[in-house]
């Protein structure tokens, strides 16, 4: 019991940061400077008041902007910020991100260059069905751009929809592979395989490893990688169809195209009971 009496200090700076994941800044700031009061080098506290300070400032000048300058500048103050991964730090970057949804709302605007997307935020506030409609609303304005693409999968994985999520990563790495955003990509095996080889070539090696299938996607923009990854699916489409001799010319042709990924095939051939590989080309 005494020993809780030395240790308010650490009730009410929890307070402080309690309030302040609230944006209740006033109460925030009373419990800080209380414990400042009689602690004056207390860290916790001195941060957590600077914070105060930072936000509150945020919001006051908020309340000049209009919505769509105002979202750009709370996006801006956001991506400044380390939010501590505690409940309070969590709390705090969700609110923060519920202003700028309302903002982007109010404004009617999905997107704004170069990064910020109220479908993203929706993502980040555990929303995937939100983020699901407007994802396929701005793929419909801008059907060439493989982001839209990548995040729609994101959002079906998000609501366990994995297989027709895995279908729609590949219709993103195979469109538009540079746009595809990797670091927040909810399919963590493959952001592994995407920095291990690549987007471009990530849906070949996500079916190689596993991670991916393979599924017959109309490609309009021919790359070195989109053919790799046609021949690959038409060997593999061939030998499951017991359809040799289409089997050896889709196999030609993807050694020639690459033959490092055609050797990979066969040692991911090796890998399966059954399958033949001693002659690969006959």
């Amino acid at each position: 019991m005494q020993l809780n009496l030395f240790q308010w200090h650490l009730a009410e700076t929890g307070k402080g940061y309690t309030s302040l994941a609230g944006l209740d800044f006033s109460s925030a700031r009373t419990h800080f400077s209380r414990v400042l009061s009689a602690f004056p080098e207390y860290q916790e506290a001195k941060s957590g008041l600077k914070q105060v300070s930072y936000w509150q400032k945020t919001f006051l000048e908020l309340k000049e902007k209009n919505p769509e300058n105002g979202a750009l500048l709370l996006w801006q103050r956001i991506k400044e910020c380390s939010f501590s991964d505690s409940d309070p730090g969590r709390t705090l970057q969700a609110n923060l991100f519920r202003n700028l949804l309302t903002k982007l709302e109010t404004a009617e605007l999905f997107w704004i260059p170069p990064d910020l997307s109220a479908g993203w935020l929706h993502l980040q506030l555990n929303d995937p069905v939100a983020a699901e409609n407007l994802f396929r609303r701005q793929i419909h304005n801008d059907p060439e751009n493989g982001r839209w693409y990548g995040q729609l999968a994101d959002a079906l994985w998000q609501q366990g929809r994995k297989e027709l999520a895995n279908g729609v990563y590949i219709t993103a790495l195979l469109l538009d592979p540079n746009r595809v955003l990797v670091d927040s990509m909810c399919h963590l095996k493959l952001a592994e395989v995407i920095r291990e080889y690549g987007p471009a070539l990530a849906p070949v090696y996500g079916f190689l490893k596993g991670v991916l299938p393979l599924i017959h996607q109309e490609i309009t923009t021919l790359t070195l990688e989109t053919q790799i990854y046609e021949q690959l699916r038409r060997a593999e489409q061939a030998l499951l169809q017991g359809n040799h001799e289409a089997m050896i010319t889709a196999r030609r042709a993807l050694k020639q195209l690459s033959s490092e990924v055609f050797t990979d095939y066969l040692h991911s051939l090796r890998s399966r009971p059954g399958i033949q590989t001693a002659s690969p080309l006959l």
